[in-house]
């Protein structure tokens, strides 16, 4: 099984692990420690909501992923909309859905392996580290995944691979 952005935006387990319904945006998803840090890529996106307000929040966020992908130098990305939006937080799933890296390898393995991916497709996921960065403020870390946080590249796992790690 290939791991593609078509099997991450389809594959479910209870039709609440996908950007559909975009309940990010409620409480209590919204306060998750997962998702520490994203209300401001959310407000970030907000005045493009407003211009067009016809799209949905789980299509803006995920065309602004496949953008941002493409932006740095990733591959194209193909992107349909139509997700619906939920009107409030009643949508919203359980929290501990999301890795915590605090619980390290053991805690990303149990929560990806509730959710049918092996330990391949696990790899090629937290391989998104690759870009961006840790904020203190958001997730208890700081500093750059690797040396080039804002270019799509294989450097996250030429680190993995290549540094010593005690």
């Amino acid at each position: 099984r290939r791991v593609t952005s078509q099997y991450l935006e389809c594959h479910e387990v209870d039709n609440r692990d996908r950007s559909n319904g975009a309940t990010m945006r409620f409480k209590p998803e919204c306060d998750f420690g997962a998702n520490a840090g994203l209300g401001i890529a959310r407000q970030v996106l907000e005045p493009i909501k407003a211009k067009h307000p016809g799209i949905s929040y789980a299509d803006l966020w995920t065309l602004a992923a496949v953008v941002a992908i493409e932006h740095m130098g990733g591959p194209t990305i193909s992107w349909r909309p139509g997700r619906v939006d939920a009107a409030d937080g009643s949508a919203c799933p359980p929290d501990g859905r999301l890795p915590d890296a605090a619980k390290g390898n053991d805690g990303t393995r149990e929560i990806f392996y509730r959710m049918g991916f092996n330990d391949k497709e696990i790899v090629a996921l937290i391989g998104a580290h690759a870009l961006g960065r840790c904020h203190k403020n958001a997730s208890g870390y700081t500093g750059r995944w690797t040396n080039a946080p804002t270019t799509f590249s294989n450097e996250f796992f030429r680190l993995l691979l290549e540094e010593k790690w005690y």
